[in-house]
């Protein structure tokens, strides 16, 4: 009897570890989707890292470096992640705001249960949270201490308009968001005149 209980405990553990890993794919450098399970995605000194188990259910520890992304979706919500390179570091970095000419992306933290985020704190200066992605692939930090600098500078050139508005009622930290997608209106608006 005991080591039935002993078996259906197992089984039960090993339903429930199942069940927390999400389903999605990994992306490769070659353009390979990859299918399988996300069990957490951690920080490490060299940026941050997933645990990918692939259908076969291989345990693979997944560095930015090596792949081009992943995405999986959680509850109908669909969560889609790029690595790049930063400062010497490799981050996952999630999609917020997509656009043609300004994309606005996150760096995970542990407001989602998948996420360990608690090796941020050991880092001497932690990373920015939001990031600008433009052009090429380049990719601008918007730190929260100098955000006003930061995008009064990149805007300056490209929407004058908008980089004098920055840091008033609308065009704070907290607007991001509206103000990427501000940026790609005035864009669009501006190729359709053309």
């Amino acid at each position: 009897m005991r080591i039935l209980l002993t078996l259906l405990f197992a089984l039960c553990l090993a339903g429930t570890v199942r069940a927390e890993a999400l389903r999605g794919f990994l992306l490769t450098k070659d353009n390979y989707q990859l299918t399988g399970y996300f069990n957490v995605l951690e920080y490490a000194p060299t940026g941050n890292l997933i645990t990918f188990t692939n259908d076969f259910g291989d345990v693979y520890s997944i560095h930015p470096m090596l792949v081009k992304g992943f995405g999986f979706n959680v509850e109908g919500t669909s969560f889609r992640f790029v690595s790049r390179f930063h400062e010497g570091q490799w981050f996952f970095l999630s999609e917020v705001v997509p656009g043609r000419s300004l994309s606005l992306y996150r760096l995970p933290d542990s407001s989602n249960n998948w996420v360990d985020d608690s090796m941020l704190q050991l880092f001497s200066t932690p990373p920015p949270t939001y990031y600008f992605l433009y052009g090429k692939n380049k990719i601008l930090p918007i730190p929260r201490s100098s955000f006003r600098r930061t995008l009064r500078g990149f805007f300056e050139e490209a929407a004058p308009s908008l980089a004098e508005k920055i840091g008033k009622r609308g065009f704070r930290y907290r607007n991001l968001g509206e103000i990427v997608t501000r940026f790609n209106e005035l864009k669009s608006g501006a190729r359709r005149r053309l």
